[in-house]
């Protein structure tokens, strides 16, 4: 498993093809759109934000979206997240890991932290607009039960853990084919975690370069 800091992933070169930040609200009205409460509480700017995507990745949520049975909706809780908050986003975690582990070295903390969030000195997947953090509702208007609360971090929230139910397990497995069919790629510490045209789609799918860059 790549973690997304892995040198060989910064090794990709990065050939911007020039798409747009979309609003997933008006390009895909049956998606919802709740940002985590972590961006909720660094303001307006950044709760809006958090419902744009590259053009590229808004169509593919829409193919991804008609592959859910009836009723069924896919949930967004973060897309684009601009420089800035991932800088917060990542001292948060890393500053969480250290005061748990107090052995760890710099080295240790600094690779435990990439797995849960990218390091903002390396083109992070969400600043480009390519990343998007999602869950699925199911008919009943309810998040269905992915084994773990999205943005929990543990090996429960590896995508294809062995810790959760079997209920847990299909409804990931929708989650998963939807999304693999429609072209995205998944991050595998973090179920919910998907990407289109970045350093790490890019090199899952073995592509000679990445599409988007940092916005």
């Amino acid at each position: 498993m790549k973690i997304i800091s892995d040198e060989r992933l910064l090794k990709v070169p990065i050939k911007d093809n020039g798409e747009k930040l979309v609003d997933i609200k008006k390009y895909c009205p049956k998606v919802i759109v709740r940002p985590g409460a972590y961006i909720k509480k660094e303001g307006e700017k950044y709760f809006f934000k958090a419902a744009f995507v590259r053009e590229g990745v808004a169509k593919r949520i829409l193919v991804a979206q008609d592959l859910l049975p009836e009723g069924y909706k896919i949930i967004l809780r973060c897309g684009y997240r601009p420089l800035s908050l991932q800088k917060k986003r990542y001292l948060w975690m890393y500053n969480k890991l250290k005061k748990k582990n107090s052995d760890w070295s710099k080295n240790k903390l600094a690779e435990e932290t990439s797995k849960c969030v990218a390091p903002p000195d390396i083109v992070p997947p969400h600043s480009t607009g390519g990343a998007i953090d999602i869950s699925i509702l199911g008919a009943n208007e309810r998040q269905l039960d992915m084994g773990t609360r999205l943005g929990e971090f543990n090996e429960k929230t590896y995508t294809k853990s062995k810790m959760i139910s079997s209920v847990a397990t299909n409804n990931r497995s929708l989650l998963i084919k939807a999304m693999a069919k429609a072209g995205f790629v998944n991050y595998p510490t973090e179920w919910w975690h998907w990407s289109y045209g970045d350093r790490y789609w890019a090199a899952v799918k073995k592509k000679r370069y990445s599409i988007y860059n940092g916005l």
